[in-house]
């Protein structure tokens, strides 16, 4: 293979030594055999390895291809010291010695430019990642992501660290964007896995660095990188940590002899703010960070937003960019960059930039999701030149991020919403009319309250004296009192939290369609379920009112912006409490809830004439056709 192949090439050739593996072995073997044998052309290529080792030398063994690899392997590890135990991953037996050796004449063929062989395992860790799903995206961080959160931190030149380094990819986007700027890097980074730590510090070796430090390891209990009683410190860190509970070893790490946890001890629940502290702890006092986070990290309740307020206290949060859902190929959730500074310029001191970027990406093949140059360079330029784009980017000042909440919504509202009748509308929040007679919903309500989380361990469906109000039990803004499921408790429940009267109004809380009805008249005992919140007016604020503005684009408009999560959208309490409620006197309220519901009654009329007067056409067409005899409408 002749030098200068463009990348299509490469890939074709990488799919040739997929093809013999194919059917032999598991998907999951394919890096784990490709990658080493890869490596050793490599070193040879640069001169690394004795001719007596290299794989020509191999072929010329060729009833036992699989010995003479091991001693290659084995002879790599013994001579050149950052390799040393990563050839272990080879697996033995999966193979036959012939396709092994059909194999490595295909490699011995080829001739590679440095930059060749750094796309080639690119390409090859990439589609191991689309192949072997959930389990083998764990370690592999998409590249528009490194590429952008590597342009964020720009580093040229210094010291860069990774604590969860995966296949590598992240420290490999650092030392690539260090060479193109003229740099000069030291690498730096820790991974869990043995298979991973491998792969990675194969990765690295194919696109021509030996020298990085990367050691295999639990970053959080065993940190790597230590300068005496603390953590070493390091110019610029960028991480996309893994979504794990810190169940096991939790009492030895809240005991941390670093002293990382000073803005608070991480939970139980969730791993984000070990690994966000750790990144803290390991940054220098000018240095800057780059954290891949879920969106629950922004706004989770208790020790999370505890934490969150002290670290938006120190001043060392600089922005939060959200991201499109749909970038990591094997889970849809939504995700953010979250940038630490601990030496913010004046401009920015005391501010958070928020950033909403999720609608900037291209949507490739088998609808995956990614950054493009233009995304990328529209993200990187808002943020070194601190722009304020209209429900883009916005800065907003510490002392107005309500409970610590750094979810981007809550600062960069989106003022076009969809709604069933009207389609596309523009929220203009600035009217002078809309200004008066304005009042949160707390102040206008006895309650607002949650449904009831219902299991098959809680309660019995069929049977009991009470009905269940369920998300499906609601359509066209009424409860179809005729269909609730009759249910019996199994256990003793504080059911009065959760029983509905008449006039309460509920609000679907889950999901991206919001449903909103009122409690009729009923002669059952109705019970609320977890789909959706209750709310008991006062008595000067008419419940049909109330619901006709929270279905008009107004109240859409506070109740979309109202929703938070990453995979399902929920709307909280105490977030439906300040939805802002323009109020009449009670005797208009009443006079526009009649002529809204008398609306809707005109046009379903409308609907159901038409649709008659449709079916009449159609069936003189079918008796002009002479099929008409031949089918009875049993109900319509």
């Amino acid at each position: 293979m002749q030098r200068g192949c463009s990348l299509l090439v490469i890939e074709k050739m990488m799919f040739e030594h997929i093809d013999l593996l194919r059917g032999e072995t598991e998907t999951v073997n394919y890096k784990l055999i490709l990658l080493p044998v890869y490596s050793l052309k490599f070193l040879e290529e640069k001169n690394l390895i004795p001719d007596e080792i290299s794989i020509k030398e191999i072929l010329n063994h060729e009833s036992n291809i699989a010995d003479q690899l091991q001693r290659s392997f084995q002879y790599v590890e013994d001579n050149i010291h950052a390799l040393k135990g990563v050839y272990t991953i080879f697996p033995e037996n999966v193979v036959s010695n012939r396709t092994l050796f059909q194999l490595l004449l295909k490699i011995n063929a080829m001739t590679l430019s440095v930059k060749e062989w750094a796309e080639l395992a690119e390409e090859l860790l990439y589609h191991s990642y689309e192949w072997e799903g959930v389990r083998g995206g764990e370690n592999y961080s998409p590249k528009s992501i490194n590429q952008l959160g590597i342009e964020l931190l720009n580093p040229i030149s210094g010291t860069f660290y990774d604590g969860t380094a995966g296949f590598g990819g992240t420290l490999v986007s650092a030392l690539e964007y260090s060479k193109q700027n003229n740099g000069e890097l030291k690498l730096y980074g820790q991974e869990i896995d043995h298979t991973s730590w491998a792969l990675a510090k194969l990765n690295l070796l194919l696109h021509d660095e030996l020298d990085a430090e990367l050691i295999q390891g639990d970053t959080l209990l065993n940190p790597a990188f230590i300068d005496g009683d603390r953590l070493k410190k390091f110019d610029f860190i960028m991480m996309d940590f893994p979504w794990v509970e810190l169940r096991n070893h939790y009492e030895t790490l809240k005991q941390d002899k670093y002293n990382r946890f000073i803005y608070g001890i991480p939970p139980r629940r969730s791993a984000d703010f070990a690994f966000i502290m750790h990144t803290l702890a390991s940054l220098e006092s000018d240095g800057k960070a780059v954290l891949v986070v879920p969106g629950r990290t922004l706004f989770a309740s208790g020790v999370e937003q505890s934490i969150r307020q002290n670290l938006i206290a120190a001043d060392v949060i600089e922005a939060v960019i959200a991201l499109p859902a749909g970038l990591y190929k094997h889970t849809g959730i939504q995700t953010n960059l979250l940038i630490l500074n601990k030496n913010k310029s004046l401009d920015r001191k005391g501010r958070i930039l928020f950033i909403n970027a999720e609608n900037e990406f291209q949507t490739k093949q088998r609808y995956l999701k990614v950054l493009t140059k233009d995304n990328i360079d529209k993200i990187i330029s808002t943020y070194r030149n601190g722009l304020e784009i209209e429900q883009f980017s916005k800065f907003v000042s510490s002392n107005e991020i309500e409970e610590a909440n750094l979810f981007y919504k809550k600062y960069l509202t989106e003022k076009v919403i969809d709604t069933d009748f009207f389609g596309k509308v523009q929220f203009i929040k600035e009217s002078k009319e809309y200004s008066l007679n304005i009042y949160p919903l707390k102040k206008l309500t006895e309650k607002i309250f949650r449904g009831m989380n219902v299991s098959s361990n809680s309660i019995e469906e069929g049977t009991g004296e009470f009905k269940l109000v369920k998300l499906s039990d609601v359509q066209d803004g009424e409860i179809l009192l005729d269909d609730l499921s009759s249910i019996r408790f199994k256990r003793n429940s504080r059911i009065d939290m959760y029983l509905l009267r008449k006039g309460d109004v509920i609000v679907s809380n889950r999901g991206t369609t919001i449903k909103v009805a009122v409690v009729p008249e009923n002669e059952g005992n109705l019970i609320l379920s977890h789909n959706f919140l209750g709310i008991r007016c006062k008595d000067d604020i008419d419940p049909y009112y109330l619901k006709a503005y929270l279905e008009s684009p107004v109240g859409m408009y506070y109740l979309i912006n109202s929703q938070v999560g990453t995979n399902i959208l929920t709307i909280n309490p105490k977030d439906l409490k300040e939805i802002p409620v323009k109020l009449t006197s009670l005797d208009e309220q009443r006079k526009i809830a009649n002529e809204i519901r008398e609306a809707v009654i005109t046009y379903k009329e409308k609907i159901r004439q038409a649709e008659q007067e449709r079916n009449a056409s159609l069936l003189k067409a079918y008796e002009k056709m002479g099929i008409s005899s031949l089918f009875k409408i049993i109900e319509q």
